[in-house]
């Protein structure tokens, strides 16, 4: 999906990546997820990269709609996870792999922490004028599993059209599911169903399901989707 950037003259804040990093591979725990975005919703995707961003417990317990005592915990145990957290490219010769972040700092007791973004990320999130996805973190500020955040980001891609399609074998991978998902009823019923379910009753978005299948295996995954109307 592509935007024309607007000055953020509203206190809405918005998440933008780059459509090549919405596409990587990678793998987070929900909270990681949400300090990472947290962060990158402080990004002007127009200007250089501020290093560090800083991020504090209340201003995470407000964003989530969690307890501050769970924000402070949250907070402590996502800082020191992100700092080993990588992500996985290729773009068609090369596959990359590069972390999220080169340094995190946690006030230990002062419920703040400060991240900065490797260079390799960077791109991926600043100067950005073309084949980017914009939306607003209070979409996914509900969502109570990662992968129904994936499932979000790589659908509003898509967002003009309402049609995204993936092969099996290619979105476990973008989600780096384990061997037990390597069933494909495994992955339906606990990844791609109940993604399908909070985003509807969530974030808005009314999901239809349909797949391909080559013999007696499921090939591709085609989902067509629509904003529902929110009350």
């Amino acid at each position: 999906m592509n935007t024309v950037l607007a000055e953020n003259s509203s206190p809405r804040k918005n998440v933008t990546k780059s459509n090549d990093l919405v596409q990587a591979a990678y793998k987070l725990t929900l909270n990681e997820q949400r300090l990472l975005l947290a962060a990158i919703a402080q990004i002007d995707p127009r200007k250089p990269m501020p290093r560090p961003i800083s991020i504090t417990a209340p201003d995470f317990a407000e964003q989530y709609g969690i307890p501050i005592k769970q924000a402070y915990e949250a907070l402590k145990e996502a800082t020191s996870a992100l700092y080993e957290r990588d992500i996985k490219t290729f773009d068609g010769r090369f596959k990359s792999r590069f972390r999220w972040v080169d340094r995190v700092d946690y006030l230990d007791g002062g419920g703040e922490t400060k991240l900065y973004f490797t260079v390799h990320v960077q791109p991926y999130l600043v100067h950005l004028n073309k084949s980017f996805t914009t939306y607003e973190l209070k979409r996914i500020a509900d969502l109570s599993s990662t992968h129904s955040i994936r499932l979000f980001e790589l659908l509003q891609q898509f967002k003009s059209t309402g049609f995204y399609t993936v092969s099996v074998a290619g979105f476990r991978e973008l989600l780096e599911l384990g061997p037990s998902y390597e069933r494909y009823s495994n992955l339906k019923l606990k990844v791609i169903d109940p993604a399908i379910a909070e985003l509807k009753e969530k974030s808005g978005l009314l999901i239809e399901l349909k797949t391909e299948k080559k013999g007696h295996s499921m090939t591709r995954l085609i989902f067509t989707f629509s904003e529902l109307c929110m009350g």
